[in-house]
């Protein structure tokens, strides 16, 4: 692996670990204002908002390869 490989990995393991742990952060600070009970629900909200920035990505995604398809016909 090359130079640039092993420093792309690096950051986005460093990425990956950064969101579990303040994500492990969020809870924490839940569990100790409220209990279990407003854990469940932070959880939950949590959830809710990753599940909905992945959506958007995929939203993005699918909207860039649609234009980037439509370029293609469109200088053949």
């Amino acid at each position: 692996m090359s130079r640039l490989d092993w420093i792309t990995m690096i950051l986005l393991l460093s990425f990956v670990v950064g969101l579990v742990l303040a994500f492990f952060l969020y809870l924490r600070t839940a569990y100790r204002k409220g209990g279990w009970q407003l854990v469940k629900i932070d959880f939950l909200v949590a959830m809710i908002a990753l599940g909905t920035l992945y959506l958007l990505r995929v939203a993005e995604n699918s909207d860039l390869s649609l234009l980037k398809e439509a370029v293609n016909r469109a200088t053949r």
